[in-house]
C-alpha cells in the first residue's frame, strides 16, 4: 500500500475532533493517517491518542505559527473552534482565522 495521507484534525482530544480520530484509525484500510492537534501533548486524552496510532502534535489555535507547523505535510484538515471555552464571538473568529490562514 501507498503512503498513507495524513489528515490533521484539530481539536483532536475533544467529542468532535476525538470522534473522526477514532473513525479515521478504525479504517486501517483507509489510506489515511491521522496528525492530532493538542494544545498539551502530555494530557491523558492526547496519549490515548498515541496509543491507537495517531500523530500527537502541539499545536494552539491562537498561534497561527504552531498551526502552520502543524499543517505541513497534511493532505487534509478538520478544523474546529472551541466557542464553549470562551463564550465569545471575537475570540472565535480570531481561531478560525488563524486556522484558515495556517491551513
Amino acid at each position: 500500500m501507498s503512503e498513507q495521507k495524513i489528515i490533521a484534525v484539530v481539536g483532536a482530544t475533544g467529542s468532535q475532533g476525538g470522534g473522526l480520530v477514532r473513525a479515521i484509525l478504525d479504517d486501517p484500510d483507509g489510506g489515511y493517517a491521522v496528525r492530532a492537534l493538542t494544545r498539551d501533548v502530555t494530557s491523558a486524552k492526547a496519549q490515548e491518542l498515541v496509543k491507537l496510532g495517531a500523530e500527537v502534535v502541539q499545536a494552539d489555535n491562537y498561534d497561527e505559527q504552531s498551526l502552520t507547523a502543524a499543517f505541513t505535510g497534511a493532505y487534509g484538515a478538520y478544523l474546529v473552534t472551541d466557542f464553549w471555552a470562551h463564550m465569545s464571538a471575537e475570540k472565535e473568529l480570531q481561531e478560525a482565522t488563524n486556522l484558515v490562514n495556517a491551513a
